[in-house]
């Protein structure tokens, strides 16, 4: 017929999630701040219902928690971070392991990695830390994608939301964040040479040195 596919528009649920998310990651909602339905739809311009709906998605995330009868931002504790990264370690890089299973990464999912590795470096020597936490979680989340493994996926996806939390409030990301970056592309340059135990290695490397450096304050 000649009819263009159109665009899906974020709806104001994805819009409302969004907003709210990036205040509590950046810290601007700090945690125990109640998260009252009325003064979120004001503040955003919008119908409560939205708001409602982003809500229920950070509860379901652990970013959003319930305190008696109210929603407030969760506490990220060092011990929350220390459970958090025991399993992480061990977790992530099973990525890895099934990517390998799977016959590999192709040249383009490669590229994909590369450019946000490339990203990421340029967002950790410009400072610009939100942006340099959403690419981090966006390459640990591409390489568990690759797995196949939904499952697997929404764990790494979630525990690093918790640490992009952890990160903010701690303040330890602008000493270390190119260092993170130059450990991402020891793991990409593995999966380059298509050695995948080099490239298992080298992630479970970054994560035990991420979680020194988170924890060291």
């Amino acid at each position: 017929m000649g009819l263009k596919s159109l665009k899906k528009e974020p709806s104001l649920a994805e819009k409302a999630y969004a907003a709210i998310k990036e205040a509590i990651i950046s810290n601007e909602l700090t945690p125990g701040t109640a998260l009252a339905e009325e003064t979120l739809a004001a503040h955003l311009g919008i119908s409560r219902t939205p708001i409602r709906t982003a809500l229920q998605r950070l509860q379901m995330e652990g970013i959003v928690t319930l305190s008696g009868k109210k929603l407030i931002v969760a506490e990220v504790t060092e011990q929350d971070v220390r459970d958090i990264d025991a399993v992480r370690i061990q977790l992530e890089p099973l990525s890895i392991r099934l990517i390998a299973q799977n016959g590999g990464v192709t040249a383009r999912q490669l590229k994909t990695l590369q450019t946000c590795n490339d990203r990421l470096k340029a967002a950790a020597q410009q400072g610009d830390n939100l942006v340099f936490l959403d690419l981090d979680v966006t390459f640990h989340v591409t390489l568990a994608q690759l797995s196949g493994n939904g499952f697997l996926t929404d764990l790494v996806q979630r525990s690093n939301l918790m640490l992009q939390r952890f990160h903010t409030l701690t303040g330890t990301l602008a000493r270390y964040a190119s260092t993170a970056a130059e450990e991402h592309t020891a793991i990409l340059q593995a999966l380059t040479e298509r050695d995948y135990l080099k490239a298992e290695t080298a992630l479970r490397t970054h994560l035990e040195h991420v979680d020194s450096r988170i924890l060291q304050n």
